[in-house]
C-alpha cells in the first residue's frame, strides 16, 4: 500500500467520524440546513462512494484518484474552518475528541492533498 493510500485512508476516516459527530450535534440546524437527519444521510451518500471511489483510483495511480485526493485533502480542512473559524459555537465541537478529530483532519487532509498533485506537476 502507498504512503498516499494510507493518508487518503486516514483522512477519509477522520472525515466520516466527523460526520457521525455531526449528526450528533445536528449539524444541519446548524448549518442552517433545510433537513433533518433523514436529509442529512442521504446528502453524504455521494460522498461516501466518492471517499470509496477515490481509493480505488488512488491505488490506480489515476488522474480521477489524484483529482478526488485533492477534493478530499482539502475537505480535511472544512471542518476546522466551519467550526473553528466560522460558526463558532459553544457546546458544539469543542469536545476533547471533536478537537482531536478536526484538527488531525487538517493535517491528513493537507498531506493527502499535497501528495495528490503529483500526478500533475
Amino acid at each position: 500500500m502507498s504512503v498516499i493510500a494510507i493518508f487518503y485512508i486516514l483522512n477519509a476516516t477522520l472525515l466520516l467520524l466527523h460526520e457521525i459527530e455531526s449528526a450528533y450535534e445536528n449539524e444541519w440546524e446548524l448549518l442552517k440546513l433545510p433537513v433533518k437527519i433523514t436529509g442529512f444521510l442521504v446528502l453524504h451518500v455521494p460522498i461516501i462512494i466518492m471517499l470509496f471511489y477515490g481509493l480505488l483510483e488512488i491505488e490506480r495511480q489515476t488522474a480521477a484518484g489524484s483529482i478526488i485526493g485533492i477534493i478530499s485533502g482539502i475537505g480535511g480542512l472544512i471542518p476546522f474552518l466551519v467550526h473553528k473559524v466560522v460558526l463558532r459555537r459553544k457546546g458544539h465541537f469543542d469536545k476533547p475528541v471533536s478537537n482531536v478529530l478536526i484538527y488531525s483532519n487538517i493535517v491528513a487532509g493537507a498531506v493527502t492533498a499535497v501528495l495528490s498533485m503529483r500526478f500533475f506537476l
